[in-house]
């Protein structure tokens, strides 16, 4: 795994301070480190981290609505906490925190929580890039076929005659299709 840069909130100091060292025997950055949630998210938008660890009970703001703004940030969260309770975990799930760790922390389980946790984050923003790109090629579509229909409104054509010239035009131009279809579009607009 590649070394990642973390931010570290945690209000116990002496529990930061293993956590800490063992993120750091093991290659990472702690890029920033407090004791409560505010802090934490300001330091997130200055750091920018690629994953946070928070404490569950801190002063404050506590991690959960910690890690409702982290995940707003766009930043995953590993929680830490000495509270194993099902409602505690019930709410860290609701705020897609990506791992849980009970405390004392091993070493060994925080590195394979840490992995594990980023990991699924990756794939997470594969999923919604992949969520994004069939979003825009369906409106793309729905927009092809709004306007072939006008072209074949317009200059009596069958929808293939209508397609391949909206082909052309795209070529002639340099341009997608879908960008023809979004002209054809506005000057029918226009028209009206």
């Amino acid at each position: 795994m590649k070394p990642l840069s973390i931010l570290l909130a945690e209000d116990e100091v002496l529990i930061r301070v293993d956590i800490k060292e063992m993120l750091e025997k093991a290659g990472h950055i702690v890029c920033a480190e407090c004791g409560d949630g505010m802090r934490a998210i300001e330091l997130a938008k200055q750091t920018a981290p690629e994953l946070v660890i928070l404490d569950v009970m801190m002063p404050g703001l506590d991690g959960i609505e910690t890690a409702k703004v982290m995940h707003s940030l766009n930043i995953p969260v590993v929680m830490v906490t000495a509270y194993s309770q099902p409602n505690t975990i019930k709410r860290a799930e609701a705020v897609h925190v990506y791992g849980y760790l009970i405390k004392p922390v091993s070493e060994k389980n925080l590195l394979a929580t840490v992995q594990i946790a980023y990991g699924r984050w990756q794939d997470m923003c594969q999923v919604h890039q992949e969520l994004q790109a069939t979003k825009e090629q369906l409106e793309n579509q729905k927009l092809i076929a709004r306007a072939r229909a006008f072209v074949q409104d317009r200059l009596s054509l069958s929808a293939q005659e209508a397609h391949n010239r909206m082909l052309r035009e795209a070529m002639r131009h340099q341009v997608t299709v879908a960008q023809i279809a979004r002209r054809i579009i506005d000057r029918e607009k226009e028209m009206r």
